[in-house]
């Protein structure tokens, strides 16, 4: 492992954890902190909700749950924490390592706002009908206080956002600098998808209602959010492989794919100016976006980091290579998509774990440079291990469901009738259970460590 910086550099500009990425100073880190409080408490709960919803999906077992209404309402509980709410904080910690002292009021602002938008949404089906629609992307729950703290967060995620390119990006360090980069081009790529959206609402509250108009809402912006993703993704892998000889790019290429993971978000800028929101066309555009642009980058960088691991020697982090084959298998599923039935949910179960899992991994890392101890290595292998393998059982559930017809959003046949279709809901329930466990039991390392339980040191403390 390459030697830390030393004791007068830690003072101005560290190099996180030895991983490339630079931290100013100490309020910098209490803000990352934050953060990454928030990104655990949000997958925590959204763990607890999966666990209702992989049970409400197993034969026999589902019959005893209050009806599709109720699954409906986890669903979308549990799609709003495990991505726009974990993925968000998450970046929100990766962003606050470039902040300055400039920005704090403006910071805590925006972690004050993304704390009560997540409170919000959370609890809004305890304070009145809560009646799911289940849009693309973000189904949400009808009611003021649901959709008050979608506004919340989404508002926090706009501050956050614009302070990340406020910052700019000072003459540092060639591979700080690329660092730097990657973190701008996730920032613009979010700023475009919120465009995107308020461009989409300005359009669409006239002309549509109900859900239509969610669907028009949130497809376009949806799209183009995860560019964002796996822009912060692949900064990840970097990052993570960063302390390994011969295995990280030149920074200078790294910027350049930065720059050209984030390039198709920008375009997609122009796409309303020419087609409306609601037309059959706008769809399809934005389908036809994803699907030829959204891989190749973290694609080739992850091939990239592998290739050159092997050349050197040197054993990848555990959980990067499992995050990979998970970001292969879900393009390979989403390739087959013909219709919408449950493999539409295994391809983007794949896509998205793969974030998940590659976040999971970093954030291990990232714990004693914001002062805290480290999980064990064979707790830390253990639960990667049964979240990553956990979602890839559900994708063959999911794949194999989708193959019979098996509908999207639905807790289909819930008797106990033998066939590919219930076989493959068992194999379902049995994956979504080991993810849910791999989902809390990461919750619960973070939480123990940054509730002060001491953990193994780390060999590179700032």
């Amino acid at each position: 492992m390459r030697k830390c910086p030393p004791r007068k550099l830690r003072a101005s500009v560290i190099l996180l954890n030895c991983l490339n990425f630079p931290v100013a100073d100490a309020s910098a880190r209490h803000r990352a902190g934050a953060w990454l409080m928030l990104a655990t408490a949000a997958v925590a709960a959204a763990g607890l909700f999966a666990i209702l919803i992989a049970l409400a999906r197993v034969p026999a077992l589902g019959t005893l749950f209050p009806g599709p209404q109720f699954y409906r309402v986890a669903l979308t509980l549990h799609v709003n924490l495990s991505q726009w709410v974990w993925f968000m904080a998450f970046a929100g910690m990766l962003w606050s390592f470039a902040s300055r002292r400039a920005s704090i009021a403006a910071d805590w602002l925006a972690f004050a706002l993304a704390c009560g938008g997540a409170l919000a949404m959370s609890v809004s089906p305890l304070f009145g009908p809560a009646l799911p629609v289940m849009s693309n992307y973000m189904p949400v729950l009808g009611g003021p206080l649901f959709m008050a703290g979608l506004l919340a967060y989404g508002l926090a995620v706009l501050i956050k956002a614009v302070l990340v390119l406020y910052e700019g990006l000072p003459l540092a360090e060639p591979m700080e600098r690329a660092t730097r980069i990657g973190l701008a081009m996730s920032a613009v790529s979010v700023l475009a998808a919120l465009a995107i959206l308020a461009w989409s609402h300005l359009s669409a509250a006239g002309a549509l209602s109900g859900d239509a108009y969610f669907e028009t809402l949130f497809w376009g912006a949806g799209h183009v959010w995860q560019f964002s993703l796996t822009t912060l993704m692949t900064l990840c892998w970097i990052g993570l492989v960063a302390t390994q000889p011969n295995v990280p790019p030149s920074p200078r290429c790294l910027g350049a794919l930065y720059g050209l993971g984030a390039a198709p978000a920008v375009a997609a800028l122009a796409i309303p100016l020419f087609v409306s929101p609601g037309e059959r066309t706008y769809f399809v555009i934005f389908t036809e976006l994803m699907r030829w642009t959204s891989w190749e980058i973290p694609l080739a960088v992850g091939l990239l980091v592998v290739a050159r691991a092997r050349r050197g020697g040197a054993a990848l982090p555990a959980g990067v290579g499992l995050s990979l084959l998970l970001f292969v298998c879900g393009l390979l599923l989403g390739a087959a998509i013909d219709a919408q039935t449950t493999l539409v949910t295994a391809h983007y179960h794949g896509t998205v774990g793969s974030v998940t899992l590659t976040f999971m991994v970093f954030t291990y890392r990232v714990l004693p440079l914001l002062g805290f101890g480290s999980p064990r290595p064979q707790a830390v292998r253990r639960q990667l291990a049964l979240y990553g393998w956990g979602i890839l059982l559900m994708m063959a559930g999911l794949a194999g469901a989708g193959a019979m017809g098996a509908p999207r959003k639905l807790p289909g046949n819930l008797g106990f009738e033998f066939g590919i279709e219930t076989v493959s809901r068992l194999l379902l329930g049995v994956g979504g259970t080991l993810a849910t466990v791999g989902i809390l039991m990461f919750s619960g390392l973070i939480a123990l460590r940054l509730a002060g339980v001491r953990g193994v040191p780390s060999p590179c403390l700032p």
